[in-house]
C-alpha cells in the first residue's frame, strides 16, 4: 500500500512538473518589446532552407504573449470573428500566405519576398521589417514568435507591437495542393468593398 501511494505521488509530481514547465515559458522583452526566448533551436541558413522551403506549414495553435513575457493559455482564433489562421508555403525567395479575408470575403493567398538571418533566427520581410523567428523546430513542427500587429497600450496611451506564439504543422503534399487549390491571389479577387 505504501509504495502504489509513493508511485502515485510521484506521478502526480510527474504530471504537475510537466505542466509547470509550459506555465512558465517566459519570453524576455527587448527594447522594442519584441519577445526573446531564453533558449531557442539555433538554425543556420541550410538548416532553414532544408527544414521550410518545399513544403506548407499551417498554424495549429496561437497564443498571445503577453506585455509580461507569459504566454496566454487560450487560443487567439478560439471564438474569433473576422478572422482566422495561416498556412505558408516557403520557396527560395517567397512565402505565400494562405488565409481567408472576411473583408472581401474570399480565400487568398498573398506572396511576400523575405530574407532569412541566421543570426538572430528570424526571418524578415523583404523591406527589412520583422516578420517571426524561430523557437523549437523538427521534422513536423516549427514554434515561431511572430508579429501580430499594433495595439494601443492604454497606460501609455501610445500603440504597442503585438507578438504570437504559433506552433506551425507540415502539412502533406497533397494537404498542401488542396490549399492552393482552394486560395485565389489576392490581386485576382474581386472585392466588394
Amino acid at each position: 500500500m505504501k509504495s502504489q501511494l509513493l508511485i502515485v505521488s510521484a506521478l502526480c509530481l510527474m504530471i504537475t512538473s510537466c505542466s509547470k514547465d509550459e506555465d512558465e515559458l517566459v519570453f524576455q522583452m527587448v527594447e522594442d518589446t519584441r519577445p526573446v526566448p531564453t533558449r531557442y533551436d539555433k538554425l543556420s541558413t541550410t538548416e532553414f532552407k532544408n527544414l521550410l522551403i518545399g513544403y506548407g506549414w499551417k498554424e495549429a495553435e496561437t497564443h498571445i504573449i503577453n506585455t509580461d513575457g507569459t504566454i496566454d493559455k487560450k487560443d487567439y482564433w478560439e471564438d474569433m470573428c473576422g478572422g482566422g489562421p495561416s498556412t505558408y508555403e516557403f520557396t527560395d525567395t517567397r512565402i505565400i500566405d494562405y488565409f481567408f479575408a472576411d473583408a472581401i470575403p474570399a480565400r487568398v493567398s498573398v506572396p511576400y519576398t523575405y530574407t532569412y538571418d541566421e543570426a538572430t533566427n528570424s526571418v524578415y520581410y523583404a523591406n527589412g521589417y520583422f516578420w517571426f523567428s524561430i523557437v523549437y523546430s523538427s521534422p513536423s513542427e516549427v514554434t515561431i514568435i511572430k508579429r501580430a500587429g499594433v495595439k494601443a497600450d492604454r497606460d501609455s496611451n501610445k500603440l504597442r507591437p503585438v507578438y504570437h506564439y504559433v506552433i506551425l504543422k507540415r502539412l502533406s503534399a497533397s494537404e498542401l495542393e488542396q490549399v492552393r487549390n482552394s486560395h485565389t491571389p489576392y490581386d485576382q479577387v474581386e472585392k466588394y468593398y
